[in-house]
């Protein structure tokens, strides 16, 4: 507090001033000051004035000049150091506020200053030379006891921290800070045994709310809940809203499955608007994790996050997590709508714009993905992760030429960023195959394979599509083993590979694979089925084949896999 106090009595006095030298312009009294002008004084109130307007240009040349005048001008060093540190020149910044110390030995925020400085950039041990140096001098200046002991923490020399604790209790007597500080220190030490009772009797002394909460989490921990909640109930009594304790409070009765006490307690810590929204957000995610409570209580829960929405609606990342929620709790409407409400708030940030495409991508909302990356690309029009979205969505409904040519920017832009160039080939292998140029696709593939060889979508795909042309099958072969060795778990590479061994003529080893791909896949595609069918057919295993065709033509309306199953009927009773 004393040096704010001194902080401020010196930027008072350069305000009251300040306002004094517009006051003698506006009256024409500006003869002393035009008779002034390029002396010491002028530059010192006109770099002042510079520093107040944030013109840090004007306040470096007016402190320059000054320095030319006077190099020992302890205020003029000090603000340039000041200034130099705010533009990045920490060397130079150092220099300077050594010399204003020099120039004023006896200014202690000066030195103050160079102790924040070996702070900043991480030097403590210079700090805390500093700070003994200004302790010798001001030895009654309790707030440096508690910045040096804080320092010989970080260092962990906790007997200098312990010997300044005692140095502070001997013209002040014991406190709730220096209490703290002795309970931390011990439990650094990893001294818990000790660190729990002498907590236990500084909340008998010293019953605060603050000591009662954290002796309140210490039986917590313990699984002491009775005594947690004494514990906590105490500090409420001593402070109804304090929300440490609150929060102690409802996370006991959560642990007891009180549940109407719990979220009676836990709104009152998600209303308060001094805790930090990100800690609220962290604690919904862990009660979220529990998906046998998030079930039960899904309503309580979908409460307590609109609460945190509601009063936090431009934070991103409070409206991303909720949205996040509502896709889980499965308003995937609402969803969409919390984070295009954010997007009109903040039609110019990029990432609030690659959120709401994101979210309907991860939905297939393809249609506004589609206009919304539109919109997007007119804002930031050499986007990639943009363009990529609005090429994917223009695939996605049917637009396979405008989404080739965007797949093709991409890849000029790409320059040497080799992931990117590898994955835009890939793609672009994917719809040339669609348009029906295969020897397009192929050599898009090569593309991208040449410059990532490993990159397992690319080569299940084009082994398949190899497969599907009948030709260079040895070659299917080797790329789709590479696949499925990379992901052994994955059904649709497997379904590639089994279909490869198969057209080679090998039908017993493709149905091996295939007894794999019903294993690891989930909602398997008519053709996957079809695939398996015409295996097993092929083992003359007709009853098992044309019961799994049965499934394909459930999957999807087929009138070519139909025709096909009749035929193959025909064949089978002959």
């Amino acid at each position: 507090m004393f040096y704010f106090l001194h902080r401020m009595t010196r930027f008072f006095s350069f305000f009251a001033l300040f306002g004094l030298t517009f006051l003698l312009y506006s009256c024409g009294i500006v003869h002393k000051i035009e008779m002034d002008m390029g002396t010491e004084e002028f530059y010192y109130m006109e770099g002042l004035r510079g520093v107040h307007i944030e013109d840090w240009l004007y306040a470096e040349e007016c402190f320059t000049h000054l320095l030319k005048i006077n190099p020992q001008h302890d205020a003029a060093l000090f603000y340039m150091g000041k200034i130099k540190f705010g533009n990045g020149q920490k060397e130079e910044a150092f220099r300077y506020m050594v010399a204003a110390t020099q120039a004023d030995t006896s200014n202690y925020w000066y030195q103050f200053q160079i102790a924040q400085f070996y702070l900043m950039d991480q030097q403590p041990a210079q700090a805390i030379e500093v700070y003994e140096e200004l302790l010798a001098r001001y030895p009654r200046k309790s707030d440096l006891y508690y910045e040096l002991a804080n320092l010989y923490l970080s260092q962990r020399e906790m007997d200098k921290a312990i010997s300044l604790i005692n140095e502070i209790e001997k013209f002040q007597g014991v406190s709730e800070a220096t209490g703290f500080y002795r309970f931390n220190i011990l439990m650094m030490q990893g001294k818990r045994e000790e660190a729990q009772p002498f907590l236990e009797k500084l909340a008998q002394s010293s019953p605060s709310p603050r000591i009662l909460t954290v002796l309140g989490d210490l039986y917590a921990e313990s699984e002491k809940d009775s005594l947690a909640l004494d514990c906590y109930n105490e500090a409420v009594a001593q402070d109804p809203g304090y929300i440490p304790a609150i929060f102690g409070q409802a996370e006991v009765y959560r642990i007891r499955q009180e549940y109407d006490t719990y979220f009676e307690k836990i709104n009152l810590f998600m209303e308060d608007d001094y805790v930090d929204s990100a800690l609220k957000i962290d604690y919904m995610e862990q009660l979220l994790q529990n998906r046998a409570f998030a079930s039960t209580f899904l309503r309580q829960i979908d409460t307590l996050f609109t609460k945190i929405y509601l009063n936090n609606q431009t934070d991103t990342a409070v409206v991303y997590r909720y949205a996040g929620f509502l896709i889980q709790a499965g308003k995937e409407d609402r969803s969409v709508e919390v984070i295009k409400t954010l997007l009109q708030s903040q039609p110019s940030e990029k990432s609030v714009w690659m959120q709401y495409l994101s979210i309907n991508h991860f939905l297939q909302r393809w249609g506004e993905v589609y206009s919304a990356s539109r919109e997007a690309l007119q804002l930031f029009p050499k986007e990639v992760d943009f363009l990529t979205l609005a090429g994917i969505a223009c695939w996605q409904t049917e637009r396979v030429p405008e989404a080739i040519s965007i797949f093709e920017s991409i890849v000029s832009l790409a320059g040497k960023n080799a992931a990117l160039s590898a994955q835009t080939w890939s793609m672009l292998g994917d719809l040339y195959y669609a348009t029906g140029n295969s020897k397009k696709s192929f050599q898009a593939y090569e593309k991208s394979l040449k410059i990532d060889p490993d990159q397992v979508g690319t080569l299940n795909n084009y082994a398949y599509f190899l497969a599907l042309e009948g030709n260079k099958l040895q070659k299917a072969y080797e790329m789709s083993k590479k696949s499925i060795d990379a992901e052994p778990k994955n059904a649709t590479y497997l379904d590639t590979f089994g279909w490869i061994l198969y057209k080679m003529g090998r039908p017993q080893e493709a149905k091996a694979i295939f007894r794999q791909v019903l294993m690891y896949g989930s909602d398997l595609s008519a053709e996957v089925l079809d695939h398996y069918a015409e295996v097993l057919y092929a083992l003359k295993e007709f009853d098992m084949a044309f019961m799994y065709w049965e499934q394909a033509k459930l999957r999807e309306k087929n009138i070519e896999l139909e025709k096909k199953v009749e035929q193959r009927k025909r064949e089978a009773r002959r």
